[in-house]
């Protein structure tokens, strides 16, 4: 999973920032690494703004279904995005999408 050709749609490239778009595939490429661990052919993103006075950051989500998979990240991003993404594997090539976009 995940060892193919990586496009994204339309919505990714407008709303997301590209060093996060690098993030998230990094996240599941740390995913790979993980030994007697399955991918699942989709992977979910939530992105949260949170923030302390004026200071805002992005909290991540990565998570699957099957097998049950969830883990949260923090990191600093200068516009933080609420939104939910999902990263789809058909075995031939890898999209990430915007949820509304599936």
């Amino acid at each position: 999973m995940f060892d193919n050709h990586r496009y994204f749609t339309r919505g990714i490239n407008n709303e997301v920032d590209e060093a996060v778009q690098i993030t998230l595939w990094n996240f599941i490429d740390i995913l790979k690494l993980k030994k007697d661990f399955y991918i699942d052919y989709l992977q979910v993103f939530e992105l949260r703004k949170i923030g302390n006075g004026n200071t805002f950051n992005q909290e991540v989500i990565h998570s699957q279904e099957e097998p049950l998979y969830k883990k949260h990240y923090l990191i600093s991003v200068d516009k933080p995005i609420n939104t939910k993404i999902y990263v789809i594997d058909d075995s031939q090539q890898s999209v990430m999408m915007l949820s509304e976009e599936y």
